[in-house]
C-alpha cells in the first residue's frame, strides 16, 4: 500500500508480520474505524439532494410495479442481469442468453459456457437470502456464509474456504493478483480481526434507524469491501448486500433493483473511491457517486419495466384475438420469466399439465411470433422469445 495517502481518518494502520510459504514479511494493514454517524451528512446540502432525488426514482419504480398483476415476469430475469454484471466486474464473462440456455436444459457444447455455473450460483444465493429475509430473518453472520457456500459450490473458488470466514490474510490488487503482499493496492484487515469488525457491520445493519437507509446502504458497502472477510467472492457478496438491505429495511418490497450495472460501467471510479474513502476518510464522494448509481438504474428499469409491460399486453391482445387457450397465456408467462425453454421442461415446471395442451399452447405462441425455434435438434428442442430477450439484453445503464 502506498502508507503516505492514508491519514487515518477512516481507520488505523496496523503493522505485522507473517509468513507466506517460506518467506516472512512485515507490512501494514488497514483496520477501520466505526461507521460516520448519519447526523454528519445533513449538511452536505448537495448529497442530500441526491439523497432525495434518489428515494423519489425508487418510489417511482415501486410504484410502477405495484400496477403489475404477476411481478415475478420481470424479477426473475433482471435478477438474472444482476448476476451476470456482477461476475463481470469480477471478471466472469457469460452472457444472459448463457444463462437462461443453461437453465433451459441445454448440455449442447456449442450452448455451454463453463463460467455459467458461477453465475447460476450467484442467482441461487440471492434467491435463498431473499427468501430467509421475507420469512423474518435478518441479515447475519448465518445468512452470508450460507450465501457464499452457495455461490462458490463446484466453481473454481471451491477449493478456498466456503461459507466461512477467511483463516489467512489477503490482500488486493487492482488489474490483476498479485503474489507480493507489500505490491498490494490495499490490504484489508488481519484475519484475526475480521469476526469482530462483521460483528459490527451486523450491529450496525441492523439497527433501526428510519432515514437516510439510502447513505446507510452505501456505507454498508464500503465497510463489507474493507473488511474483505472471505478468501474468495467478496465483491458479488458485497454487491448483494445492497437490495438485500433495502428489502430488510422496506425501502424496496421486491428485488427488482440492482445496481452492479452502473458499478460495471463505471468501474474504475467504482474501485477509487472506495479507496478514497480508506485513504482521506471523505465519505461525501463515495455516496454521492452511489446515490447517482441508485438514481440512474431506477429511472432506467422504470423505462425497461414499461416496455415489458406494453410487450407483455400487445402479446395478450393478440392471443385473445386468436381465440388462444388458456394455457397459452400461461405459457406467456413463462416465457417473460424466462425467454429460452424447451417442451421438456415446462412439463417439469407445470406438473399436471401433459404434453398435448403444451404443444397447442406453444403454436399459438409461435404462430403469433412470440417465440420462434431456437435449436435445430428435433428432441428437447429449444424455443426462445426474441423480443422478450432484446429488452432484456439492453444496457440498464
Amino acid at each position: 500500500m502506498k502508507l503516505p495517502n492514508f491519514n487515518e481518518k477512516a481507520g488505523q494502520l496496523v503493522r505485522r508480520s507473517a509468513t507466506f510459504g517460506r518467506e516472512f514479511v512485515e507490512f501494514e494493514y488497514f483496520f477501520p474505524n466505526p461507521l460516520p454517524e448519519m447526523n454528519e451528512f445533513c449538511n452536505d446540502l448537495i448529497l442530500m439532494e441526491k439523497s432525495n432525488e434518489a428515494n423519489r426514482a425508487i418510489g417511482e419504480l415501486q410504484g410502477l410495479t405495484k400496477n403489475i398483476g404477476n411481478l415475478k415476469l420481470f424479477i426473475d430475469p433482471y435478477l438474472r442481469k444482476e448476476a451476470v454484471s456482477s461476475s463481470e466486474i469480477e471478471g466472469t464473462f457469460v452472457s444472459l442468453t448463457d444463462v437462461f440456455l443453461s437453465e433451459a436444459g441445454s448440455k449442447k457444447p456449442e450452448f455451454t459456457n463453463p463460467n455459467v455455473k458461477e453465475v447460476v450460483n450467484f442467482v441461487r444465493a440471492i434467491d435463498y437470502a431473499i427468501s430467509e429475509l421475507k420469512n423474518g430473518k435478518s441479515i447475519n453472520k448465518e445468512l452470508l456464509n450460507e450465501m457464499h457456500h452457495t455461490l462458490l459450490e463446484g466453481t473454481r473458488g471451491f477449493q478456498k474456504k466456503t461459507g466461512q470466514y477467511r483463516q489467512q490474510q489477503n490482500w488486493i490488487k487492482a488489474g490483476g493478483a498479485t503474489n507480493d503482499i507489500l505490491d498490494a493496492d490495499f490490504v484489508p484487515p488481519s484475519e484475526e480481526r475480521v469476526e469482530e469488525l462483521m460483528n459490527y457491520l451486523f450491529e450496525y445493519i441492523n439497527k433501526s434507524e428510519g432515514y437516510m437507509r439510502l447513505i446507510k446502504a452505501g456505507l454498508i458497502h464500503y465497510y463489507f469491501e474493507t473488511i474483505h472477510p472471505y478468501e474468495d467472492g467478496n465483491g458479488r457478496v458485497g454487491r448483494t448486500l445492497i437490495p438485500l438491505y433495502l428489502i430488510q429495511t422496506k425501502i424496496l418490497e421486491e428485488p427488482i433493483l440492482y445496481i452492479s450495472p452502473y458499478f460495471k460501467r463505471y468501474k474504475d471510479a467504482y474501485y477509487n473511491l472506495l479507496m478514497e474513502v480508506r485513504q482521506t476518510g471523505d465519505y461525501s464522494k463515495w455516496i454521492k457517486f452511489f446515490l447517482e448509481g441508485i438514481i440512474e438504474v431506477a429511472i432506467s428499469t422504470s423505462k425497461k419495466v414499461k416496455k415489458m409491460i406494453g410487450l407483455y399486453n400487445s402479446y395478450k391482445d393478440n392471443l385473445t384475438e386468436e381465440g388462444a387457450t388458456s394455457i397459452s397465456f400461461y405459457l406467456l408467462d413463462k416465457f417473460f420469466e424466462r425467454p429460452y425453454y424447451s417442451i421438456p421442461l415446462l412439463q417439469a415446471e407445470l406438473g399436471d399439465i401433459d404434453y398435448p395442451k403444451i404443444k397447442r399452447g406453444m403454436d399459438y405462441l409461435l404462430k403469433i411470433g412470440v417465440i420462434i425455434e431456437f435449436s435445430p435438434y428435433k428432441r428437447n428442442k429449444i424455443f426462445v422469445a426474441p423480443d422478450i430477450l432484446k429488452i432484456l439484453e439492453e444496457e440498464l445503464i
